[in-house]
């Protein structure tokens, strides 16, 4: 057979459509990944993170104010039925473990009163702990169960930088008795 420039020119528009085509076939092939490369998989958390106590709080009646001062802001709210439908949504997925999810909703009658509450998904008792900065944990101690102070915080006399009072003296070097400040530096001659 012999190659004419017909049959050549033919063969030369085809292949830039064979190269798209396997290189669009190669897109749809999965990509094997070995079992000692970890792929990375963030934590997620969304929506309102709901706890068995404050959900047993809401009852039937309470006005939609306290229901948000309890539960906080919903997730979602109804835009085609407004003030009636509040949706609030617990997603937590840690890493490769299957997701959390528990959905609570708060339907209210015409007063603006809770007339029913209702809730799908997971149950609150296999929620996944939730790890909270001490600062925003609601568990209050009594004073009688508050840590003892360390004999290094009660005998220091350095100034606590954490406390949100002023100083009871001033240091000379700032100016002195609390009043505004003078200028130190000796006036420039010209």
């Amino acid at each position: 057979m012999q190659h004419t420039p017909l049959t050549t020119c033919r063969a030369l528009r085809a292949l830039p459509i064979l190269t798209l085509l396997s290189l669009s076939l190669m897109g749809c092939s999965s990509v094997y990944v070995p079992s000692f490369i970890k792929v990375y998989q963030p934590d997620i958390a969304q929506g309102n993170i709901l706890e068995p106590e404050q959900v047993a709080k809401i009852q039937v009646g309470m006005s939609a104010t306290e229901v948000n001062q309890i539960l906080g802001t919903p997730a979602l709210e109804d835009i085609f039925h407004r003030n009636r439908r509040e949706t609030y949504v617990f997603y937590d997925k840690r890493g490769k473990d299957k997701a959390f999810q528990h959905n609570l909703f708060v339907l209210y009658d015409a007063n603006g009163r809770v007339a029913k509450i209702e809730q799908s998904g997971d149950p609150l008792s296999q929620a996944p702990a939730q790890d909270f900065p001490e600062a925003l944990r609601n568990d209050k101690k009594p004073a009688d169960q508050a840590p003892a102070a360390t004999d290094t915080e009660t005998n220091s006399s350095a100034p606590n930088p954490y406390s949100l009072t002023a100083p009871a003296t001033s240091t000379p070097a700032l100016g002195g008795g609390g009043g505004p400040l003078e200028p130190t530096a000796p006036a420039l001659s010209q």
